[in-house]
């Protein structure tokens, strides 16, 4: 919800995500938190993730969204979510 505060741990590549978890995303300047889908790109063994797909826990009022990877993009697990309510 906003306003919350998110206990986050960092993680150290984009391939740690686990598919529609929630992380915190820090990419181009914005941090968001979402429900995150990797979306891979590329043939055979050579797949990786190129893309971001970003959900909201309110999906009916936001629709997701992709973000590109970048070297700049810093994911971070949440772990635990800190609310005044």
């Amino acid at each position: 919800n906003n306003g919350d505060i998110v206990v986050c741990r960092a993680l150290e590549s984009v391939n740690d995500i686990r598919e529609n978890e929630i992380y915190a995303i820090k990419n181009n300047g914005s941090v968001w938190v979402k429900y995150v889908q990797p979306v891979y790109s590329g043939i055979g063994l050579r797949q990786s993730i190129r893309t971001l797909k970003l959900i909201s826990a309110n999906y009916l009022e936001h629709d997701p969204f992709l973000e590109e990877v970048n070297p700049y993009t810093r994911l971070f697990k949440v772990i635990r979510r800190i609310s005044a309510f």
